[in-house]
């Protein structure tokens, strides 16, 4: 399948087999070890259990077959697990810059950030998996495109822009496959409601804690440039970045490679201060002139 052509389409894509099933367990191991032993969830490059991701030479090369030049890495990821984030849903959105003015530039052809998304478990048959609407990466109206349950499995990477209007955190009726329960204000009171207050023995239970890894990459064009200058005014990333430590052998093992361009954004960060930090406001994007 050609993946990228499939993402262009239909806005995100779910690939198949990417990983083996040592390698999944692996990667849940990791992030387990991770909290356990820092109790956070920080960017991934900077963990030393984790940034392994970035010199698997398969994933490097799968990330490259959806770019023109060489992928970009600025520091935009992180892992979650269930039971320690404590979180349900956040309802469908969308990540990019524009998502409250209709007519900029993410919404024109040749829009080139995404979100990869390493889902550690089976969301085939069971909840907590990805929700996508098809075909919504055009506009910024958040009930534009047929809602999808990703039936992702432990092995599969999902890659979605992020001008892809998604949620987290599904939920599956016991035999039905349909989408009908995430925290979504777009879908009407009904799923809204049904999602908090639906019975648990309705409720097909996720096949295990959920862990997920997310990571961000571009390619060094305008979406990117904007994009990071966003995230500036953004204290979860500020603060991400400023504490964020690149180890530099394992940076000379990337550049070596020479098949990902790391963006180190620690410097540029610690300038920022965080005592008195304006952060972004949608609904006034004009004054940022980003």
């Amino acid at each position: 399948m050609n993946y990228k052509k499939k993402l262009q389409e239909n806005s995100w894509v779910l690939c198949k087999n990417i990983f083996d099933q040592e390698y999944c367990d692996k990667l849940r191991n990791d992030c387990f070890r991770t909290y356990s032993e820092t109790n956070k969830n920080g960017e991934i490059l900077s963990n030393p259990y984790l940034n392994h991701l970035f010199t698997n030479e398969k994933f490097i090369d799968f990330i490259s077959s959806f770019f023109e030049s060489k992928p970009v890495y600025f520091g935009d990821s992180g892992f979650q697990i269930a039971s320690f984030e404590g979180r349900i849903s956040n309802g469908f959105h969308k990540d990019s810059v524009d998502r409250e003015n209709s007519n900029g530039i993410d919404w024109k052809p040749g829009y080139s950030l995404i979100r990869v998304g390493i889902y550690l478990q089976d969301h085939k048959n069971f909840s907590e998996g990805l929700v996508v609407r098809e075909k919504s990466h055009h506009n910024n109206n958040l009930k534009v495109g047929k809602k999808i349950n990703v039936p992702s499995q432990k092995g599969d990477i999902i890659v979605w822009y992020l001008t892809t209007t998604h949620s987290g955190n599904a939920k599956r009726i016991k035999g039905i496959d349909f989408p009908v329960l995430m925290g979504d204000d777009t879908g009407g009171w009904l799923s809204h409601r049904l999602y908090y207050h639906l019975p648990k023995v309705f409720i097909q239970k996720s096949e295990k804690d959920r862990v997920a890894i997310f990571l961000t990459f571009g390619q060094d064009d305008i979406h990117l440039k904007r994009y990071i200058n966003y995230l500036k005014y953004r204290r979860y990333m500020v603060e991400s970045w400023q504490s964020q430590n690149f180890n530099e052998k394992f940076l000379n093992e990337i550049k070596t490679q020479n098949k990902l361009e790391i963006i180190d954004l620690k410097k540029e960060a610690l300038k920022l201060d965080l005592n008195n930090f304006e952060e972004y406001e949608f609904s006034n994007f004009q004054k940022y002139n980003i």
